[in-house]
């Protein structure tokens, strides 16, 4: 498969098709030296091995006020969201041209195994406000070797729930707060990232492990389409020329 056809199915997938795509690390350098980063400044805290797995391993025995002195830390990652965007050039070309705006401070998440820490249910991207023409790269900085991980349900059915929800007059009604039950999170190794679009629901379930689950996210557009309700507080230029 070409490379002009490979990225036009991208598009389309996204877009039109089930909303999201799962695919390969373009460029391993710039993935491996993000996470050595994260490694470094996260680890100024817990002060453990200089690896990805003992932090993981320390990070699911702190509780959460713990995890937030240790995410303090990473204010000081200031280049993430570029980090983020360079991973994966010709893909985000393709869908956004050579310009964005892309998100000020890309989010890093911690998900602890164990029963009661699910920390999300289904949402879409829309609920914060982010524009209908942006797109959204997660990516792990690890295996995800057990059941812990993100699900996505695809486009087509989350415009249907999202209908129904608004019919009824709900919002977070009974079939969104329902997704949370007998979803499988997608199957993701280190050097793979997902992106996907605003209007596709995706949350994450309760899982078990020995390990906490550790990923980056990046929100990202072309500069041609509007910000609507986000300006240049979340959002940044950034060129690929």
């Amino acid at each position: 498969m070409s490379a002009e056809l490979k990225n036009r199915s991208l598009y389309d997938e996204l877009v039109t098709g089930k909303g999201y795509q799962i695919i390969q690390i373009e460029n391993m350098q710039v993935l491996d030296e993000l996470r050595k980063s994260f490694v470094e400044k996260i680890n100024l805290y817990l002060k453990v091995d200089n690896n990805i797995q003992s932090i993981r391993k320390k990070l699911a025995s702190l509780s959460k006020a713990e995890i937030n002195k240790a995410m303090i830390k990473l204010l000081s990652f200031t280049n993430l969201s570029e980090m983020m965007i360079k991973t994966c050039p010709a893909a985000i070309q393709s869908l956004c041209g050579n310009n964005l705006f892309i998100q000020r401070r890309a989010h890093t998440t911690i998900n602890l195994p164990g029963k009661g820490q699910a920390k999300q249910w289904a949402h879409y991207e829309l609920m914060s406000g982010i524009s209908p023409f942006s797109f959204v790269m997660w990516a792990p900085l690890h295996d995800l070797e057990d059941e812990g991980g993100v699900y996505y349900i695809d486009q087509k059915s989350s415009s249907k729930i999202m209908i129904d929800e608004e019919k009824d007059g709900l919002v977070n009604g009974p079939k969104v707060l329902g997704l949370m039950t007998d979803q499988v999170p997608a199957k993701m190794k280190y050097g793979e990232a997902i992106l996907f679009n605003p209007f596709v629901l995706h949350g994450n379930i309760e899982f078990q492990s020995d390990l906490a689950r550790i990923a980056c996210n990046v929100r990202f557009q072309s500069h041609k389409k509007p910000l609507l309700q986000k300006n240049s507080d979340y959002l940044k230029f950034f060129s690929f020329n």
